[in-house]
């Protein structure tokens, strides 16, 4: 039961990256050097600072959730390492919105932004593949007037020979390294 939630899980995280990143036209972060930027969320491992995961992902079990905020961790280190922009942690933020979706995405962006002293905000969705041990990172970048300005997703394989238990804390170092090198080949291609 546990594998078909997970599958079921990152197919609708896929669907709604999907459908948040096909409608950005426009796609390059060169512009926001040295701009005040800061998540509004980092998906499905949580949309508020303090590591509680999103209502739609629940973690099956704790060493799932670790995982999850290792993927996490490798996602702002990579982050904060952009040139494109600087980059403001998560946990840092304040108000963030229960719910995002396309009827008040724009209406909540420009509240967030206002709320943290921001000129760009970035959503990312960072799904870990525990069968494939992979990630796979999207994120959709906004103008603080809640403009959809770049977008961008790219998947990281996971280690050779694969880990023998991926979910184990001696494997949280190894899911950090491949989300931080998902994370930069997606802002990589947007020139971020």
């Amino acid at each position: 039961m546990s594998f078909i939630r997970q599958r079921v899980t990152l197919f609708l995280a896929s669907l709604l990256a999907a459908a948040a990143l096909s409608s950005c036209t426009e796609g390059n972060l060169g512009r926001l050097h040295h701009v005040r930027t800061g998540a509004i969320g980092i998906d499905p491992t949580g949309s508020h600072p303090g590591d509680r995961p999103l209502t739609h992902f629940k973690s099956e079990t704790p060493e799932e959730l670790r995982v999850h905020q290792a993927v996490r961790r490798g996602v702002e280190r990579a982050l904060d390492d952009s040139r494109a922009f600087s980059y403001v942690p998560f946990a840092q933020m304040k108000q963030t919105p229960k719910s995002l979706n396309i009827a008040n995405q724009r209406r909540e962006v420009q509240k967030f932004a206002a709320a943290n002293h921001l000129k760009a905000i970035i959503r990312v969705w960072a799904t870990p593949d525990f069968k494939q041990q992979s990630v796979s990172v999207g994120f959709l970048t906004h103008a603080s007037s809640g403009k959809a300005i770049a977008s961008s997703l790219a998947m990281a394989s996971g280690p050779v020979p694969p880990l023998k238990n991926p979910t184990a804390r001696a494997s949280l170092t190894t899911w950090e390294k491949t989300a931080y090198e998902a994370t930069k080949k997606a802002l990589a291609k947007v020139r971020g």
